[in-house]
């Protein structure tokens, strides 16, 4: 049976009900004002929701061409196919942040303000215009900063022009990428239906704009890069997403089943799904038998690295070895097949090698570094899964993504399913521990120390303007810190504590030798050490951590106040930033007023007026694992001596 004529059922029971209704309303008056409302009401919603559709299509239409269109890719029906018989995994996924994570750029999903701001980056004049239900920006002409990047790096065709003479045109916002944390941009190019990454992003809870390279842990005196959503951010951002450049001309032409992370990321290409489910005798039937449907793919029935790779297929670090076959066709991996049969992983080469990744970039040892600790445990957030691989619950305990997290029982915000924030989560696979808690655990039942994820998932990789937790699920190891500089979890919750700290408790606990440490492990707190002298990943973990309350509960408040201040004139913004917002949850900074992008000298005002009014509390007078002497002051020959030792290499890190 078509939907058409199960439309046409629909339609001659809803006559039949009407007519029982219109014989009963000539006797009772209430039936008729009910009947009538009800169908005001039913007309109203239907035109207010063919008005809102209308307009976004028009928006649409106005685009024509040079957005990247959906629709047309082999096996996929798009999800908007599957919300007629699966109404509630609809709604769950379409409140989800997954959904949101392409959109088209209409009045519904835009959350930046484009009510005419100007604003400077790079050198160059930004103006935003909102055009009614479109939304403008005056800038430097992205095509011809793409043709000048090219020049430099020696493509024929391209010749480099005096900057001087760069246009300026207005350009219309065609696509938003992401709407939790903050939101990101992209305009069309005049060729093809190309994507340029918009200089500014939209800060979601501050409600503000912001340089787009200042959310990134990069350079922070390079102009902003040069990024293509076309060529990247479609393989993960989107579904079914194919670039589609042509091999003679180069021009993109990009398409996707859907824009956004839709159920046949998860599920596979559903046409043939849908086709045998069109007959609804079949399709009710199928509700009463038990087993997956054989037309579709259901991660929560795949085997363990199965059921896990379909998450993989965008939480992890890939590496596309053919190139060009991807520009052309996209990516080949669909959920319930190999996910490095279509592509190899990139892992650090301590951990594995892969004769199809190059030398060149297994070797590469500052690439390697924005990527990875030392020991090849992922360093960056958004590929979970680059984690979970490594891990024994994972590789021999049979955990999947799904053991934690649900897309369709959770809540949008971390999507942890029903009863998976506490410690059910591992005590599903170690039960025993649960019996006898504070024995394995060495804190009281009722401290975050307890959770198993304090000790074994820490917040030690970066992403996104936060630090979240690590998924590579091993133990505290103050050896591990030692050798790779990463903070482990004891001390990113103990933060005024020094790794010898952490290394004489974990040694008696766990009866295994203590490593031999250097004298600046005994006498200064990791955490002091790492703000001061750490690089910008490791400054960036303490002042992130600095903003969980836990840790400021175990550690102490007043004294991270004083090198939080110092850290607002960090070189990277990201720091600064991060620094800011644990700064402002501490008693007494709640209402300080700093900008972490504003200008140096503003910055630095603000950073000198919080330290020169900084007091010490009675317990931190003469704490020198804390840096401060007997009358509470700053042991000032010390810090300067980190600070000169301070790891400024550049980082890139890799989100």
């Amino acid at each position: 049976m078509s939907k058409g004529l199960e439309w046409l059922l629909f339609g001659a029971v809803a006559l039949i009900s009407c007519w029982v209704l219109l014989r009963e309303a000539r006797r009772d008056w209430r039936i008729r004002g009910f009947l009538f409302g009800g169908i005001a009401l039913c007309a109203f919603v239907a035109w207010k929701r063919d008005a809102a559709s209308a307009s976004q299509g028009a928006l649409i239409i106005s685009r024509q061409g040079k957005i990247p269109k959906t629709g047309g890719n082999p096996g996929y029906v798009s999800s908007d196919q599957c919300a007629a018989c699966h109404p509630g995994q609809y709604k769950s996924w379409h409140d989800s942040f997954h959904r949101r994570m392409t959109q088209y750029a209409t009045p519904q999903s835009v959350l930046g303000d484009f009510k005419d701001h100007d604003f400077e980056v790079d050198g160059h004049r930004i103006r935003l215009q909102r055009r009614g239900g479109e939304f403008w920006a005056e800038m430097a002409d992205p095509d011809w900063t793409h043709d000048q990047a090219r020049a430099k790096a020696g493509w024929p065709g391209y010749t480099l022009q005096d900057p001087a003479q760069a246009p300026r045109l207005w350009k219309q916002i065609g696509l938003t990428t992401g709407s939790h944390r903050f939101q990101a941009y992209w305009v069309a190019s005049k060729h093809g239906n190309l994507q340029f990454g918009f200089p500014l992003v939209w800060l979601v809870e501050e409600k503000r704009w912001v340089p787009r390279k200042d959310t990134f842990i990069r350079d922070p005196v390079a102009d902003s890069p040069n990024q293509i959503w076309n060529v990247n951010c479609i393989q993960c951002h989107t579904t079914g997403g194919i670039p589609n450049r042509d091999p003679k001309t180069g021009l993109i032409e990009s398409m996707a089943a859907d824009l956004g992370i839709s159920c046949e990321a998860c599920h596979g290409p559903g046409e043939k799904h849908a086709e045998a489910n069109r007959n609804p005798v079949r399709r009710y039937s199928q509700h009463a038998r038990s087993g997956p449907a054989s037309s579709i793919i259901n991660p929560n029935v795949l085997p363990p690295h199965a059921s896990t790779e379909v998450c993989g297929q965008c939480h992890a670090m890939k590496f596309i070895p053919e190139i060009d076959n991807y520009l052309h066709s996209g990516f080949t991996f669909r959920p319930g097949a190999e996910l490095e049969a279509a592509t190899p992983l990139l892992r650090h080469p301590k951990r594995h090698k892969d004769a199809r990744i190059p030398e060149e970039v297994t070797t590469n040892a500052q690439f390697m570094a924005n990527i990875f600790w030392s020991d090849g445990m992922i360093r960056v957030t958004g590929r979970e899964y680059s984690g979970l691989i490594e891990s024994a619950c994972h590789v021999s305990g049979g955990m999947t993504c799904l053991s934690c997290h649900s897309m369709h029982s959770s809540q949008p915000d971390d999507q942890l399913a029903k009863g998976m924030r506490g410690n059910q989560a591992c005590l599903q696979c170690h039960p025993g521990i649960g019996r006898e808690l504070s024995a394995h655990t060495h804190h009281s039942p009722q401290s975050s120390g307890s959770q198993c994820y304090s000790c074994h998932m820490p917040h030690a990789t970066y992403g996104l303007l936060k630090v979240v937790r690590n998924h590579y699920i091993d133990s505290p190891s103050a050896q591990s810190t030692l050798e790779t500089g990463r903070p482990n979890a004891c001390n990113l919750c103990h933060l005024d504590k020094a790794l010898s700290w952490t290394a004489t408790n974990l040694a008696a606990w766990t009866r295994k030798p203590m490593p031999s440490l250097p004298p600046e492990h005994h006498d200064v707190s990791l955490a002091v050490l790492l703000m001061l002298k750490g690089d910008v990943a490791q400054r960036a973990l303490i002042a992130g951590n600095a903003g969980n309350a836990d840790a400021r509960k175990a550690s102490g408040e007043n004294w991270l106040a004083l090198y939080l201040s110092g850290l607002l004139d960090d070189p990277y913004p990201a720091v600064r930033y991060l620094s800011f917002v644990a700064l402002r949850q501490i008693p007494g900074y709640e209402h300080v007023e700093f900008d972490f992008i504003g200008l140096a000298a503003d910055r630095n005002r603000v950073r000198d007026g919080l330290v020169s009014r900084w007091k010490p509390k009675p317990n931190e007078v003469g704490a020198s694992h804390l840096l401060l002497d007997q009358k509470g002051g700053l042991v000032h020959e010390r810090i300067v001596e980190l600070l000169r030792a301070r790891d400024d290499r550049l980082l890139d890190l890799v989100e």
